[in-house]
């Protein structure tokens, strides 16, 4: 039987550590170096943890004032808050900034669009220019997760055509168009000594 030991450690019942893989080692086979280690980094761990769920409890609090500020002065007017905004105290001192943003994909429809761009391309090889047919194949492109740059994509209907075929495609394009996720981000600032915006640092890494 193993019982639980500060930020996950396990040992069984005999004492023994257990490793990455599933394995008993007797605490007598670890040296101290290692121990101290696992110590260090665990109780650095059990802090992070803690402050993190923390903060996950602060934000859920600021967008809770934010939502119930912003839909009162919505509400006024007979209507439901969207969108960005800027929040500033009377003095000028302290901003909080609201910001919503979209994260698009396309769907299956995409495809087809590709397949009408294709088949234009085949057509205009012999006027079209390499850089123009360069835009495209890269617009199509996939990152290292398998995504296609939405705004690469959405860039190409910039190119003016009057073929019924490129036309299509770029109709398509629209129609197939759609919000993975839209997610809300809160910035607060006050200003410093020579007045300019200073951001209140909440990633830790950038403290």
């Amino acid at each position: 039987m193993t019982k639980r030991i500060t930020s996950k450690q396990t040992i069984d019942d005999k004492g023994n550590w257990i490793d990455g893989q599933g394995n008993a080692i007797p605490t007598r086979y670890i040296d101290k170096p290692v121990k101290d280690r696992d110590r260090t980094v665990r109780r650095i761990y059990a802090r992070a943890a803690s402050l993190s769920e923390r903060l996950q409890t602060v934000k859920g609090e600021v967008l809770n004032l934010v939502d119930t500020y912003l839909n009162q002065v919505a509400e006024e007017y007979g209507e439901k808050w969207k969108g960005n905004a800027e929040l500033v105290t009377f003095d000028g001192r302290i901003k909080v900034e609201v910001k919503i943003s979209e994260a698009l994909e396309f769907d299956e429809r995409l495809q087809v669009a590709k397949s009408k761009i294709d088949n234009c391309l085949r057509r205009w090889t012999t006027d079209a220019r390499a850089e123009v047919q360069a835009i495209i194949n890269r617009a199509f492109s996939v990152d290292s997760k398998g995504r296609i740059n939405v705004r690469a994509v959405i860039s190409l209907r910039q190119i003016k055509s009057r073929d019924p075929i490129w036309i299509d495609a770029m109709e398509i394009i629209a129609d197939s168009l759609r919000i993975r996720n839209t997610r809300r981000y809160i910035n607060v600032y006050e200003r410093d000594g020579q007045d300019r915006w200073r951001l209140i640092n909440l990633n830790w890494s950038a403290i």
